[in-house]
């Protein structure tokens, strides 16, 4: 059987959605503010961000200043080969507006078995899909998705898992980034699976504890090598987030003290780097000790100042290391005005992320299916705000159909320019180039 105990399971979730008539959909509300109920719409966000969407023109001259002036973090790109960035542009140029609008997502692969009810493909406590099969590819062939996330329920044994992967990569022509929440401890899908004979890490607080940077680079070195055995080629790893209580710092995290978890964040990219696996950075600028999977969007409300120097720093201080950044759910009150989380907030992610602190990198939003998202947002909306808002990857949403139609009819109604759209994928092509996995590829010789 492919998915255990999954066709029975799904039956029964679409009758009682059926049944329940609202059951797994969100609010009708565009966004709910705290003591807010003023705002119904995102028109004002939209028209203001479609004036200040910049150009591929506008693009380019913007990350040559960026980087003649820091000299430092993504210098990489110019200094490439006119023959890598032809390949870039001419990839691009071949590309439809669709498969340009599919290589913004990464999804569940569970998302592509177009039968399933989407509150069974966002359920981590039914089975999954564990295979590629017809109704899989037909989807690909619609969606173009540019990358996958794999969870527990995907992950039956290395055989399984390899196999996986590669007939997941075999679905697209252009390779695809396929990634898993692998940290160590409680988050850790492969290592926890009694079915693979790898190391298991205790928490990143206890990594954190020891102090010891060199431990850390151990970590990503040792996972990163049994990732890219089975066919993975990204972690969402490391996090980043600051603890608020010294004496119980959240499992997931490294440390309350924004120093000891700047080393730990930069030393297991570099042992992730060593063994040939991508970097995801998350959730900038931080969730604390909580996760975005509530009803309410998590808040800070320090002045952006205070978060530079204390919740930002371990971000901060790896964005010329890391290959993507994950904008979380945050809402920031004294840092923009637009009432969007930052994840979807051009004014954090375009003014703060990319023209104050420089970053040239991929980036990417959590979870779109986390509960503080389709508590709040219409699926159709929310893909679009965080597009427009400049994220070049939105992870996972609830609905993917939807979330994808509506970027697709927003590019082509001019709410979002193409060449917005080509700026997020030409990231995120060169990512791809430069992680290897364009080399000696199909298309290349096309």
């Amino acid at each position: 059987m492919k998915k255990t105990a999954i066709a029975v399971l799904a039956i029964f979730m679409s009758v009682s959605a059926a049944a329940c008539g609202s059951f797994g959909k969100s609010s009708p509300q565009t966004v709910t503010k705290k003591n807010d109920t003023s705002r119904t719409s995102t028109t004002a966000q939209t028209s203001m961000k479609n004036d200040k969407i910049p150009t591929d023109a506008d693009d380019t001259e913007s990350e040559n200043d960026t980087e003649s002036e820091n000299g430092s973090g993504a210098s990489h790109e110019t200094d490439a080969p006119e023959s890598e960035e032809e390949l870039i542009e001419g990839l691009i140029d071949k590309m439809t507006l669709e498969e340009k609008v599919g290589q913004l997502f990464i999804v569940r692969p569970d998302a592509l078995e177009t039968g399933f009810e989407n509150s069974v493909v966002n359920n981590d406590d039914i089975g999954g899909v564990t295979y590629v099969d017809d109704m899989m590819k037909n989807a690909m062939e619609k969606y173009h998705v540019g990358g996958f996330v794999l969870f527990e329920k995907n992950i039956v044994d290395g055989e399984q898992l390899k196999k996986f992967t590669d007939d997941l990569q075999g679905m697209s022509e252009i390779p695809l980034l396929i990634g898993v929440n692998e940290l160590g401890g409680d988050f850790a899908p492969i290592a926890n699976n009694v079915n693979f004979n790898v190391k298991l890490f205790g928490n990143m607080n206890e990594l954190g504890a020891t102090g010891s940077a060199e431990k850390a680079k151990n970590v990503g070195t040792e996972i990163g090598k049994y990732l890219a055995e089975y066919g993975l080629n990204f972690d969402f790893a490391p996090c980043a987030d600051l603890s608020l209580d010294s004496e119980n710092v959240s499992a997931g995290n490294f440390s309350s003290d924004a120093g000891v978890a700047s080393n730990m964040v930069s030393a297991e990219i570099e042992g992730l780097h060593a063994s040939g696996i991508m970097a995801a950075v998350s959730h900038f600028p931080g969730y604390g000790d909580n996760t975005a999977d509530n009803d309410s969007f998590i808040y800070n409300g320090s002045l952006w100042e205070t978060i530079l120097e204390r919740d930002a720093v371990p971000f901060v201080d790896s964005l010329s290391k890391t290959d993507m950044l994950v904008i979380g759910h945050v809402e920031l009150p004294a840092v923009t005005d637009d009432g969007f989380p930052a994840s979807m907030s051009q004014q954090f992610i375009q003014e703060k992320v990319r023209d104050e602190l420089g970053y040239k990198g991929v980036i990417m939003t959590d979870s779109m299916a986390a509960k503080s998202v389709t508590k709040n947002y219409v699926q159709s909306e929310c893909a679009v705000e965080a597009v427009i808002a400049g994220a070049d990857i939105v992870l996972t949403p609830y609905d993917l159909d939807k979330a994808y139609r509506s970027v697709l009819k927003a590019a082509e109604d001019g709410k979002i320019d193409e060449s917005r759209i080509n700026g997020s994928v030409r990231r995120i092509l060169a990512l791809k180039l430069k992680s290897g996995l364009l080399d000696d590829h199909k298309i290349s010789e096309e």
